[in-house]
């Protein structure tokens, strides 16, 4: 595995696992780029980091009539040079506002993958991602529900993408205060202008029952991940605007 090493403000970069993984877990939802017949494509996925023993890989899911799960099928029939993908996530975790436009940012972790893809078969595998993709939805979700059907788990298509490369770019503090010429920008306002960091982070509000089930009842662990995701998030945005 190769560090994807950053060009610019390297200060900023991690290169682990656990780092980049971390804004993974954080983010519901990862953007997956790949060239199909030449052409760019970009979709919003899942992508579930899962280690079997001492192997880590980023696992993709979907309808088998996904255009990248298709390709992977076909990849798969003639054993050809595997798919790669481009796979990121981005949290924001506050608005950063400086004395001057160009001072002005985003507190953040962006985290990106490179990766090949294969098609996972085995059965016992299948569900096993299915399972954390559930979890990674809703922590404790797939104990508190059904199983599923024998007939989901053959119609949903797994891939697993090998990494070859990843990095982690974050920023966090308060704003840098841009140096300006008096002679050739005019003087300051009179007035000081206001600087600092407005925390940002993604709040779950309280459920809303779907109707269809009546007689259940609201779990308890479902009111628990969402205080504790809330709580989590709330403290990173508020350590990172201070930082």
């Amino acid at each position: 595995m190769q560090p994807s090493e950053l060009r610019r403000h390297q200060n900023r970069g991690r290169y682990d696992l656990e780092s980049v993984s971390s804004v993974f877990d954080d983010t519901f939802m990862a953007h997956v780029s790949y060239v199909d017949n030449g052409l760019p494509q970009c979709l919003p996925m899942i992508a579930l980091f899962h280690t079997i023993g001492d192997d880590t890989a980023v696992y993709l899911h979907g309808h088998p009539s996904a255009r990248l799960m298709e390709l992977a099928r076909q990849n798969k029939s003639y054993d050809g040079e595997k798919i790669k993908v481009c796979i990121t996530a981005t949290k924001v975790d506050g608005l950063v506002l400086s004395s001057a436009p160009n001072g002005h940012t985003f507190n953040y972790r962006s985290a990106v993958v490179h990766g090949e893809c294969s098609l996972v078969t085995d059965r016992d595998l299948k569900q096993e991602i299915m399972r954390g993709v559930t979890n990674h939805i809703v922590e404790g979700r797939w104990e508190d529900v059904n199983l599923v059907s024998s007939f989901q788990v053959s119609l949903v298509c797994v891939v697993r993408v090998d990494i070859l490369s990843l990095s982690l770019k974050t920023r966090s503090g308060i704003p840098g205060i841009q140096p300006r010429d008096v002679e050739k920008d005019r003087k300051d306002r009179e007035e000081p202008v206001w600087t600092g960091v407005v925390p940002l982070y993604d709040v779950l509000d309280k459920p809303v029952a779907s109707g269809l089930t009546d007689a259940a009842t609201e779990p308890q662990g479902l009111r628990r991940f969402i205080e504790k995701r809330n709580e989590k998030h709330r403290d990173h945005s508020l350590r990172a605007a201070k930082a």
